[in-house]
This record gives C-alpha cells, structure tokens and sequence, in this order.
C-alpha cells in the first residue's frame, strides 16, 4: 500500500479553506469526506494529498504532518507526479511535522525556531556577512533544491536564515563546499545549524 500526506495548519485544518479538521478525524477515527459536484480535478471540491511528505503544497511552517489513505476512487495529477485527489480520506497517524522538511527536517525546524530569537546585533552582523557572501557562486546548490520544502523554509526566516535553511533543505545533494556557500554567514554569526 502507498503512504500519503497532508500538511495542515497548527489547529488540524486545511491550508485551503481551514475547514477541513485532519487533527478531528484522527482524534475521532472518523473519515473525512467531501459531497461534491465538482468533477474536474483538481478542483476544491477534492481532497489532495501529496505522495511524499516534502510535496505538501501551500504549507507553512510550524504546521502539522499526518499520513492519510485514500478511500474509493483516486485522481492522478498528470502535470504533478506526486500529487493525488479523492473525495474521502483515513487519517492513520500524525507524523512529526519536520519530515514535511525532508531528510534535514529536523535541522530546518531548529534553523528557523532559532532565526525566531535573534538579537539586533546578530540580525545585523548577519546582514553584513549576507551581504558579502550574496556575490558567491549558489546556482549548483539551488538547482539541486527540493520544491515545495524550499518554499515553506524560505517563508520562515531572513536572508541569511532563508540561505542556510535552502542549505539544509538539500545537505543530502550538494557537496560541503555548496553547503558552506549557502550557510556561510549563519555559520559565521551563529553557528552550523547541522
């Protein structure tokens, strides 16, 4: 049997319309299904999952992670191979939220609570040594970047946050030296964040 994901908001609910509760259904042992006329997909009269944690569309971060089953009949998303739609779901579990990260999940979660509580001085140094380091060559490590993981480590914090984040999103696909071209400044001010 195939594994399948959504990402929701803290509170359980979709990113979509907030009133789809996956964190109920779980709670409850309920499935979620949606009565609709809709009959292209996709369309918002569908559920959609995603076939790896890391395709989540349209999450932020912090959010929740749970592993769902598709009941009845299941659309394949043709111009997005990981991507999938049904009228009805299980929710089998609540993993946790970081895998949504994929395999530095937990690194790119404590980069981003950290880039939370940053001071003014370190906000400001690591503005400089962003800045001095922006002209460095980054195109290998960016094209070696996962998606939609890129995008809700971005959202999450500044400049030099958002570069060592991108940095940890794809570790496991670039060299070091990549590595330490992306998270150079934040290595420099506050530390390796592996």
């Amino acid at each position: 049997m195939s594994s399948y994901y959504k990402a929701t908001r803290p509170d359980g609910t979709d990113y979509y319309t907030g009133t789809v509760d996956y964190g109920a259904a779980l709670a409850s042992g309920d499935t979620i299904r949606l009565d609709s006329d809709e009959t292209e997909f996709p369309g918002p009269g569908w559920l959609h999952l995603a076939t790896v944690p890391t395709e989540c569309d349209g999450m932020t971060w912090p959010c929740r992670l749970f592993e769902v089953e598709p009941v009845g009949d299941v659309h394949h998303d043709e111009d997005h191979p990981h991507k999938i739609g049904c009228r009805e779901v299980r929710v089998l579990r609540e993993l946790p939220a970081h895998e949504a990260f994929g395999p530095q999940g937990e690194q790119v979660a404590a980069l981003i609570e950290r880039a939370r509580c940053l001071t003014a001085a370190e906000i400001k140094r690591l503005h400089a040594a962003w800045d001095a380091a922006r002209g460095a060559a980054r195109g290998a490590a960016w094209d070696a970047a996962r998606g939609a993981a890129w995008d809700a480590a971005w959202a999450a914090a500044g400049d030099a946050a958002w570069e060592a984040a991108r940095a940890l999103v794809v570790a496991d696909l670039i060299t070091e030296q990549q590595f330490r071209t992306l998270a150079g400044p934040w290595i420099d001010v506050i530390g390796d964040p592996r």
